[in-house]
């Protein structure tokens, strides 16, 4: 790492007319605060797991709503072939994960544009950065509208063929408070999911939520309703498997409640998959203390819903048409979007 992870971060703030605000900062492009106003409520909800001090971010290493890149999620065995070369790729582990070690959550960016209500920022990875081929230029611009709709517009360019996934790993407490996710209600508009093996890289198979009741979120129910009722969920401890998407942009791929049921959150987006993930390993290391009650965060204290390509493309070429790579002429445009609403 070429400096200190998140030492002197530099934060912005945009607000709506709403009252709502979204706080990011350069290290990770990470959004470290989003707080929404819920009728009846003397002040805003903050819905994003976090630390007190955003320049102790280093403390925790679970990807806390960060820009994920250079590409999201597992790469097995760190390896990648493009156009007839081997290149072989950072991991801390046997598998590439979100970008390698020393990935874009960890990375200074820089704010390029800041108003308002949107504010962009951009980072320049070079080539043989993690392992991967090629110059890579990442363009991230967070917008906020007064409907309490935060959308992520990401574009990245190479100047050589690269597979690229770039998404937001934020982790979601609807309730307001370091507290349980498993009482949140939770729909997920998707049929099927991906088959993971014991590291949780994805076999190919693609699975039916209907011959898999414990995944099937079609219709609402709460996250912990079945929680750790399938033999998929024993490896990973909970959710943490990959979602396929028709990808309608507008049509929301999730819709969540927090457990009082007062205040929701659908995310919508362009890619073709969303990894949910319960927040399984929250506590599996140091203990990360939260920043509203000064507690050690536990296990499924917070949710993740990352959108994104599938999982270990690169070795999935079944899927290819899913999965584009970033090439000199056709460069990566996705956008994530975060809608609240208050329900009286």
């Amino acid at each position: 790492m070429s400096e200190c992870y998140s030492q002197n971060p530099i934060l912005k703030t945009i607000t709506n007319a709403a009252g709502m605000s979204v706080t990011v900062m350069d290290w990770g492009a990470t959004l470290v605060s989003i707080k929404v106003p819920v009728a009846g409520e003397s002040k805003p909800r903050e819905v994003l797991l976090g630390v007190k001090d955003p320049a102790d971010w280093h403390t925790q290493a679970c990807y806390f709503n960060a820009t994920i890149g250079r590409y999201a999620n597992r790469i097995a065995n760190s390896r990648i072939s493009v156009q007839g070369k081997d290149y072989v790729l950072s991991s801390g582990d046997i598998h590439c994960l979100h970008g390698g070690k020393d990935g874009f959550d960890k990375r200074r960016f820089i704010f390029s544009e800041v108003n308002e209500s949107s504010l962009t920022l951009t980072l320049h990875s070079a080539d043989g950065d993690q392992g991967f081929p090629g110059n890579f230029d990442l363009t991230v611009k967070f917008e906020l509208t007064d409907d309490n709709k935060l959308t992520m517009s990401y574009v990245g360019k190479c100047d050589e063929e690269c597979p690229a996934c770039i998404t937001n790993h934020a982790y979601f407490n609807l309730n307001g408070r370091n507290s349980s996710i498993l009482g949140h209600t939770l729909q997920l508009n998707a049929t099927e999911f991906m088959e993971l093996d014991e590291l949780s890289i994805p076999t190919g198979k693609i699975l039916s939520v209907k011959d898999h009741p414990a995944f099937d979120f079609t219709t609402a129910k709460t996250v912990g309703q079945d929680f750790r009722n399938d033999e998929q969920m024993l490896a990973a401890l909970g959710y943490d498997h990959p979602y396929l998407f028709c990808a309608d942009p507008k049509v929301p791929a999730v819709k969540a409640a927090s457990e009082d049921g007062r205040l929701t959150l659908e995310v919508y987006t362009d890619y073709p998959a969303f990894q949910f993930y319960s927040g399984n390993y929250i506590a599996a290391g140091e203990p990360i203390i939260a920043r509203d009650d000064g507690k050690p965060y536990a296990n499924q204290s917070g949710m993740c819903f990352e959108p994104e390509y599938y999982p270990d493309a690169p070795h999935l070429p079944e899927f290819a048409d899913k999965n584009p790579a970033v090439t000199r002429d056709k460069p990566l445009v996705k956008f994530i979007a975060y809608k609240f609403a208050s329900v009286l």
